[in-house]
């Protein structure tokens, strides 16, 4: 019997745990003990025994494993946190048409995710950026977005902002044809989210003492 994870769905090992994400439900989940260390033997390639595969059948019904078809059972890939940040080093002479350019992915974001809810939004911005993958370069054009996306902040600034900001920011890089990539990330205990955009080895709207505590739980 082969077992796949459900679409829309992610994980990452943090503190200890397997932690998931749901992107079709907007939630963050655990397992429960027994059920998490089934789910542990089987995305390791350990063999597993008739409790776990009774186990991992209800999991087909009410959790996050599918049988027969779905996405393979692996990790959120690991990335290296960039330990430079473009807040750092603010570009002069920004122009008036990148900040407006800019400000209009931010203020769309988050009117985008009210109207498609976060999966349909993150996989139109994952078919956006395959579609521009072999366009995209790292070039002064990053500093530049990256210093109108800092200045705009505080216009655009809300209680859980991270993501449609980040998705705002991300746009806006592929409006400038940079490589970016954007992470959600958490942690536990307690336990937060929160997303960023870094480009090759630096992060663009965020600082390195603010990411490293995340572990990336979904990369695009």
């Amino acid at each position: 019997m082969r077992y796949f994870l459900k679409p829309g769905l992610s994980f990452c090992h943090v503190a200890d745990r397997i932690l998931f994400l749901d992107l079709g439900k907007d939630r963050y989940f655990c397992l429960s003990a027994d059920a998490e260390r089934s789910f542990a033997r089987l995305s390791s390639g350990q063999s597993l025994v008739h409790e776990d595969h009774m186990i991992l059948r209800a999991l087909a019904d009410h959790g996050p494993v599918s049988i027969g078809m779905g996405a393979p059972l692996a990790p959120c890939p690991h990335i290296s946190v960039p330990a430079r940040s473009l807040l750092d080093a603010h570009a002069s002479g920004t122009a008036l048409s990148t900040h407006l350019r800019v400000g209009l992915r931010l203020a769309s974001a988050p009117a985008q995710l009210r109207l498609l809810g976060i999966l349909r939004t993150l996989r139109a911005l994952e078919r956006r950026k395959r579609r521009l993958a072999s366009r995209l370069a790292i070039t002064s054009r990053l500093g530049t977005v990256a210093t109108a996306a800092a200045d705009l902040r505080a216009l655009f600034t809300t209680t859980d902002a991270c993501l449609p900001r980040s998705i705002g920011v991300m746009h806006a890089l592929l409006d400038a044809r940079q490589t970016c990539t954007l992470v959600i990330g958490v942690k536990l205990l307690p336990f937060a989210a929160h997303a960023w955009v870094s480009s090759g080895d630096v992060l663009v709207n965020d600082r390195f003492d603010v990411v490293r505590n995340y572990t990336p739980i979904l990369v695009i």
